[in-house]
């Protein structure tokens, strides 16, 4: 008997393409919860793939060590960043998640050239990502920069 409802389960998973393993959009709210909000890196060693690729990163940089390496000077940078997830949507292996961050920024990041004093930053953006095994192995940034540019400015000339 129990032989037969495993068949059928495995039979109606591969019609209806039920998810094999955990839920992508569950992994992704537990990434943006336990690494975003809560800066708890050790959940970026087990989630990211060992060769995770962030396609806004420089080159080269990639794995749990490059996403650590890349989030060392943005905490920096804005050290009491918080993101807040706005939408989560799922298609096969590819996650989408529109988030906002807040922020204030207290140091020098990379690219940006406006003085840190203490600004307060929000940044609108999406991520897509792309899942294997159960680990989030790539993933595509677009975001508001000049909106945070703009915004830099207009703090820092008050």
């Amino acid at each position: 008997m129990s032989y037969t409802l495993i068949t059928a389960w495995l039979s109606l998973s591969l019609i209806t393409g039920l998810p094999k393993g955990p839920d992508n959009k569950e992994l992704l709210k537990r990434f943006y919860k336990e690494v975003y909000q809560e800066w708890r890196m050790e959940t970026a060693d087990e989630l990211l793939s060992p060769d995770f690729v962030s396609h806004d990163w420089p080159e080269g940089q990639k794995g749990p060590a490059g996403f650590r390496d890349y989030y060392k000077v943005f905490k920096n940078a804005v050290p009491d960043a918080k993101y807040e997830v706005k939408d989560i949507l799922a298609d096969g292996d590819r996650v989408a998640v529109r988030w906002v961050m807040h922020a204030s920024y207290r140091d020098y990041f990379p690219g940006i050239d406006i003085k840190p004093a203490g600004q307060k930053v929000t940044l609108k953006g999406v991520a897509i990502y792309r899942i294997e095994n159960g680990k989030l192995a790539e993933r595509w940034v677009v975001s508001d920069l000049y909106e945070l540019l703009m915004n830099l400015k207009q703090e820092g000339e008050n």
